[in-house]
């Protein structure tokens, strides 16, 4: 037991590549190391795509349960960190037309609801929550997408340029000039909301 502890202790050790050649040979910890290690910001980074978070949790853990099972082409994969994050992005573009079907729904089930006094109150707690949330959307939200992608994919995950060049199938130059904007615009905003305060 000590063993396999110090195994998860230490799994920022393990690379991408010996991972995917370990989950290759079938050996399902691997997966699980990799798995805890991309799940929660390619859902993040498929929030980009894909404004319904439960959609994007889904088909995120669909994609982790089919590199599974296709262990065995695993091999031709040169960069697995790029890899994964190319196959969310795919995946959820294909999904979209599924989601604007969602959301009509959605829409349909938020009307019913404007219209029921004994959910009043819990809106506006909602509201309330959501200030901060809101906030913070609404300065990404002024952030044109690809910059904001490529912001993200930097900041946030940590990905080098030329990662978010293959995952954006851009140059990594863009990539630098699409982060630069992404600055420029926050930077702005954040001027904005302290002028406001005071």
């Amino acid at each position: 037991m000590g063993n396999n502890q110090s195994k998860i202790a230490n799994s920022d050790c393990f690379s991408d590549d010996y991972l995917f050649q370990q989950i290759r040979n079938g050996q399902y910890e691997a997966m699980e190391l990799f798995f805890n290690r991309y799940y929660a910001p390619l859902c993040r980074f498929g929030l980009i795509y894909e404004s319904n978070s439960c959609l994007v949790e889904e088909q995120v853990a669909d994609i982790f349960i089919q590199l599974w099972n296709n262990r065995n082409i695993l091999d031709k994969i040169k960069n697995p960190k790029s890899y994964i994050y190319v196959v969310v992005k795919n995946s959820l573009k294909k999904a979209r037309k599924s989601e604007q079907f969602h959301q009509q729904i959605d829409e349909t089930k938020t009307i019913g609801i404007m219209f029921s006094p004994s959910r009043e109150q819990e809106i506006i707690e909602n509201e309330q929550k959501e200030i901060n949330t809101n906030l913070i959307r609404g300065i990404l939200d002024i952030i044109p997408k690809k910059s904001r992608q490529a912001f993200e994919l930097s900041r946030v995950d940590g990905l080098k340029y030329k990662e978010i060049s293959v995952i954006l199938n851009i140059t990594p130059k863009t990539v630098e000039n699409h982060i630069a904007v992404a600055l420029k615009c926050i930077s702005k905003a954040l001027e904005t909301c302290k002028k406001e305060e005071y």
